[in-house]
């Protein structure tokens, strides 16, 4: 076989093998990489609904379904967090906290707490205070100020409750708890001594005053 020959013959089998190249390309071609799957956003206001908090709660988380649920707008973000752990730990384990809140927040993750919670936090707090209420004096002369702030619009820490608007039966249920040592999780140890220097009587009229800065 001359040199001529076997050229040609080299040269057909290369073009044979360019014209197959796109069907096996065709087939043997890698898939497309699938775009990664992007988490949705922790949506504060979203979970509140979807978690149930709405229906002890209310909608706009002012307005409880009944009397001795918390009103929870504007409410500190660190303190209902810190509170739902201390629901699910069992370390919060008064009143409502067993029965009712905990099957509800038992599985609800901390980055959702998180969310729930700043997304309440930016809600409108109360601002008027009545100022002539007989309640306010008490609130004074208590101590109440020291922690809670001055008429109740400004706690001292961020760990500290909101207390300014909130609902009556509610507060009046946790500083009775306090007082007995029922409620013994977070900062409620500090309060105990300071509840046993108020009496039934007392709590009534701070409670009363409490509830009605609007």
């Amino acid at each position: 076989m001359n040199t001529v020959f076997r050229r040609l013959l080299t040269s057909t089998a290369v073009l044979v093998g360019l014209a197959a190249a796109p069907a096996w390309a065709q087939t043997a071609a890698p898939a497309e990489p699938v775009a990664p799957v992007v988490p949705i956003a922790l949506d504060g206001r979203l979970l509140y609904a979807d978690k149930g908090c709405v229906a002890c709660h209310g909608e706009d988380a002012k307005t409880p379904l009944d009397v001795g649920y918390p009103r929870l707008a504007g409410q500190n973000a660190a303190y209902i967090v810190n509170q739902i752990k201390d629901i699910q730990s069992g370390a919060r384990a008064n009143r409502l906290s067993v029965d009712t809140m905990k099957p509800i927040v038992a599985e609800i993750p901390e980055a959702e707490i998180q969310a729930i919670a700043d997304w309440l936090s930016t809600l409108p707090r109360p601002t008027q205070v009545p100022a002539d209420h007989p309640g306010l004096a008490l609130y004074k002369t208590k101590t109440c100020i020291a922690c809670h702030g001055k008429d109740a619009l400004k706690p001292l820490l961020k760990t500290y409750p909101l207390i300014a608007g909130q609902e009556k039966a509610y507060l009046l249920g946790q500083m009775q708890d306090i007082k007995t040592g029922v409620r013994t999780n977070g900062n409620a140890k500090a309060m105990t001594p300071v509840m046993h220097l108020v009496t039934d009587q007392e709590m009534d009229s701070i409670a009363d005053f409490l509830t009605n800065v609007k």
